[in-house]
């Protein structure tokens, strides 16, 4: 075990070198077309590569110039009615465009022309100091993918009809669970890729699959009726708003794949290590505002006031450090914590998440038994 964390520890650098969103960027040195890189990228990754702002940009132009490569490479930035990234495209990302732009000097210059709007140069490559040009999508150049851990899952659907136990049997066999619907934000993400009436996850006495808490409802006005039909399906006709249906109609449905998993099982730092390494693949790490929204999510639903996280301080080196070897570069700590104080044996601490209050990173001896959220 201390053998595994120090060595982690030699491998985390500075900020600029780590996936501090959530990302990492992959080099693909073989000459393609923009269209060309953009269904490489999203068969082998998730997408051509975004870049949200300049600890973005450096972390591209180190992973090239690691692998040897000074020339010019695209990026998933494109024109299409405005400047926009592939990503955004694809309904299973939830991504905002933060705006960020690093042209050379007089550039874009070509994108479309004033009076046809005819496209010239309408793909974005990085040239070989580094800064942005427009050019013809249908030139050849290498270029950077990106691979988003999403650790807070996505929705899919399936248009095979199915009724509503078929389909939860079909979401737990291939994914996680028929999907569970939070807040707003996700009824909107998933109803604007929807066709039809579709099966969601909430059923019976209105409680989710999963048991998830959430009490957020969207009913169509007038309804649920509370009668025979007791499974709910999200209806597009009525702007996503939900309706009751007999549970035995075959309708589309729609799974989520969510990476995090909340274990309510009372258990020390290291035996809740063990745990996630064995049946899944670690402790969270949360390298992001966007994932720590996801954790404080799964931490609201524990039977304990904290819980475990992969963060560990080493009083030799003086830094905490994810023990999955991600960067430290976000951090959440309530105050008083988060100091390096080493109250335990050895000269170590370990993070938590708070469950309720403010929700943030406290410190802890890790032989507190505690809830833990592992990643699979």
């Amino acid at each position: 075990m201390e053998n595994f964390i120090y060595t982690v520890l030699l491998f985390t650098g500075a900020c600029r070198l780590c996936p501090c969103a959530g990302l990492q960027y992959h080099f693909v040195n073989e000459s393609m077309t923009w269209t060309e890189a953009q269904s490489y990228c999203r068969g082998n990754y998730t997408d051509l590569a975004t870049v949200e702002d300049t600890e973005d940009m450096m972390m591209m132009v180190d992973i090239t110039v690691q692998q040897g490569y000074k020339g010019p490479v695209w990026i998933g930035l494109y024109y299409g009615d405005t400047w926009r990234w592939s990503i955004q495209d694809n309904n299973s990302y939830s991504h905002a465009d933060t705006g960020f732009r690093n042209w050379s000097l007089g550039q874009p210059d070509n994108a479309v022309t004033p009076i046809t709007t005819e496209i010239k140069e309408a793909c974005v490559m990085i040239n070989t100091v580094g800064s942005w040009n427009d050019d013809g999508c249908q030139k050849s150049y290498q270029t950077v993918c990106y691979q988003e851990n999403n650790a807070g899952g996505i929705y899919v659907i399936n248009s095979t009809g199915r009724n509503w136990t078929e389909a939860q049997i079909y979401c737990r066999q291939h994914y996680t669970d028929l999907a569970i619907i939070r807040n707003s934000e996700d009824n909107q993400n998933f109803t604007s890729q929807l066709t039809g009436n579709t099966w969601i996850g909430l059923h019976r006495d209105w409680v989710w699959s999963d048991q998830n808490s959430s009490t957020y409802r969207n009913w169509t006005a007038g309804r649920p009726l509370n009668n025979k039909a007791s499974c709910a399906v999200a209806d597009i006709s009525q702007g996503g708003t939900w309706m009751d249906k007999d549970c035995g109609a075959r309708f589309p449905f729609i799974c989520y794949q969510d990476n995090l998993v909340l274990v309510r099982e009372n258990k020390t730092w290291k035996e809740a290590l063990m745990y996630c390494r064995q049946n899944h693949v670690d402790l969270v790490s949360v390298t992001s505002e966007k994932v720590q929204r996801w954790v404080r999510q799964k931490a609201a639903d524990a039977s304990t006031p904290y819980v475990w996280m992969g963060l560990r301080y080493s009083c030799t080196l003086n830094f905490w450090f994810w023990v999955s070897g991600d960067s430290t570069c976000y951090q959440s700590w309530s105050t008083g914590n988060g100091t390096g104080w080493c109250r335990d044996e050895g000269g170590r601490n370990t993070g938590a998440q708070q469950a309720g209050a403010e929700q943030k990173w406290v410190s802890l001896s890790e032989d507190t038994k505690l809830n833990f959220i592992c990643i699979k």
